[in-house]
């Protein structure tokens, strides 16, 4: 089967997979999907030097790799309809590289199995709350969607002695 090293209209199968390989890491502590996914950027490396432009998409999955990504996660009491005016500073705010789960208190139980993250999440006051995390390092917890906003704005400048 044909394994293509470039990304056109459609992203190639092999760029999705990186990501989404990333981004199950992230949700779910397992080591072997970073390790599937640094071994594919290993792999296309090659290609990311010599014409990066060619896997437009694997250069996403290298910078959800490069950086500390989000993890955010709105715990509702009853339905993910009262997570909407989170989603909505959300969807306003540019927040590259994070990870998203909305989940109802009933369902937390059976969630936290599959997503450590949501461990010890529980909504408070009886109220939709978000939590901001880095590295399962998490900001006050809030139910205030203009201080879910501020905290998802937060980023990290660069170092002076980056390269």
């Amino acid at each position: 089967r044909e394994k293509p090293n470039y990304d056109g209209a459609e992203p190639s199968g092999n760029s999705v997979a990186v990501l989404n390989l990333l981004r199950l890491h992230s949700f779910t502590t397992r080591d072997s999907y970073r390790q599937r996914a640094e071994k594919a950027l290993q792999a296309f490396q090659p290609v990311l030097e010599r014409s990066p432009a060619a896997l437009s998409e694997m250069l996403l999955a290298l910078d959800f790799h490069s950086d500390t990504p989000k993890e955010i996660l709105i715990v509702t009491p009853r339905s993910r309809e009262e997570a909407r005016p989170f989603l909505a500073k959300l969807g306003a705010t540019l927040t590259p590289n994070r990870v998203l789960v909305v989940s109802s208190a009933k369902d937390l139980p059976a969630q936290s199995k599959l997503i450590p993250l949501l461990e010890q999440k529980r909504p408070l006051g009886g109220k939709a709350t978000a939590y901001v995390c880095e590295q399962r390092v998490c900001e006050l917890p809030t139910s205030d969607p203009e201080v879910f906003a501020r905290q998802i704005a937060k980023v990290k400048t660069l170092s002076s002695d980056s390269p």
